[in-house]
């Protein structure tokens, strides 16, 4: 399974980083799911420096986000990517049947 992280819009006060708006996708070798978010730091001890990358605030959110030593945004990913070969599209009751004519 591969993660890819984007992250869009930093919001601070005080220079202290308050919050990230995040995007990640979530890939295994036949399908994928993505997600966007906002991630509210409880820890106020990040700032944003001329040497701080894109993969610093990314361990950040991913260290801030772990509940039993699982990042919980990419554990939620991985079970929806999981259960997408065990779902099955349904028809919707409300949709009339269309019909094509054949010549």
């Amino acid at each position: 399974m591969i993660f890819t992280w984007k992250i869009g819009d930093i919001l601070s006060e005080n220079d202290v980083i308050t919050q990230v708006e995040y995007t990640v996708i979530a890939k295994n070798d036949e399908d994928s799911v993505t997600t966007k978010g906002n991630w509210i730091f409880k820890d106020k001890n990040h700032f944003l420096q001329d040497q701080t990358t894109e993969k610093d605030v990314i361990a950040w959110i991913q260290a801030e986000s772990k509940i039993d030593e699982k990042c919980i945004i990419e554990d939620n990913l991985e079970k929806q990517l999981l259960t997408l070969n065990k779902q099955v599209s349904l028809k919707k009751p409300w949709v009339l049947p269309t019909f094509t004519v054949k010549i």
